[in-house]
């Protein structure tokens, strides 16, 4: 599963990255235009000459015009900041189609920050507990098997140390009770960007048929037979369509991204279905 989901990230890394030019980035050098001045070769503005200045940054052209000295100001050249939290919880992991999909969103994430030479933070996120993920751990399929093992049937906590103003990137299949809201605002609210990639399964959208069958919570693991209907079918399939819709009107209130990822289909695949229409990633 791990070299198949690596194969699929590299794939989608080739064509795709995470939408890094939807905002100007502020922090540490790196390789991306920011807000500040710095060091690189774009012209930005002019100021005047203070004592200590670098004589080379001075802009003769202008002092011959004025007689006044003044500083050349070029546009700073910056690190993005990404933050990935991935949801570990017993729905992201006990189908074989999700896991592997999930696996490989968290690999493209890392494999797309990293060729970016943003500063990568990750989290794996198993309801109230989050665990600091290293980037060797993901490229050496380690991560996962590391966890301390967990049975929280909570929603996951997404109240994690998000850095201000960076990329904050979200796996989950977003398959917990509650206003969005709730959720949302601890993610969105120290600016920056928020993208929520949502790993899908078709079987899930639609009961199994009409009839008695026994059913398996895959998050406490307790099995029960339950009777469906044909009305409780199309009540389920109703409420799980508008569960969607509610997250993503939520997720235009807060401008935020969230883009559902099919897991039937290869990863590049599954990006161009919404991810790339809604700016959840963007054309190398």
């Amino acid at each position: 599963m791990h070299h198949q989901a690596q194969k699929a990230a590299e794939l989608a890394g080739q064509q795709f990255r995470l939408p890094f030019s939807r905002q100007t980035w502020a922090g540490t050098q790196g390789d991306w235009a920011g807000r500040g001045t710095g060091n690189s070769i774009d012209f930005q503005d002019h100021r005047a000459y203070q004592w200590g200045d670098d004589p080379r940054g001075i802009h003769w052209a202008a002092y011959a015009r004025t007689e006044q000295l003044t500083m050349k100001q070029y546009r700073a050249e910056l690190a993005p900041v990404v933050d990935v939290a991935v949801d570990v919880s017993g729905s992201m992991l006990f189908h074989p189609a999700r896991a592997m999909q999930t696996i490989a969103l968290l690999k493209f994430c890392v494999y797309s920050a990293t060729k970016s030479g943003a500063q990568v933070q990750l989290w794996a996120v198993n309801g109230n507990q989050a665990h600091p993920v290293e980037k060797d751990a993901v490229h050496n399929n380690s991560w996962l098997e590391n966890l301390p093992k967990s049975t929280h049937e909570s929603p996951p906590d997404w109240q994690l140390p998000w850095r201000p103003k960076g990329m904050k990137v979200i796996i989950s299949d977003l398959l917990y009770p509650g206003e969005p809201g709730m959720y949302l605002d601890p993610i969105c609210a120290r600016g920056g960007s928020t993208i929520i990639y949502v790993p899908t399964l078709s079987e899930e959208a639609h009961c199994p048929g009409i009839g008695n069958f026994k059913l398996k919570d895959c998050e406490s693991g307790k099995s029960m037979v339950r009777h469906i209907s044909a009305s409780v079918a199309k009540r389920y399939a109703h409420a799980y369509a508008t569960h969607f819709e509610i997250w993503n009107e939520a997720c235009l209130r807060r401008q935020a991204i969230m883009a559902l990822i099919p897991c039937e289909l290869e990863l590049s695949k599954a990006l161009s279905v919404e991810a790339l229409a809604r700016g959840g990633v963007e054309l190398n």
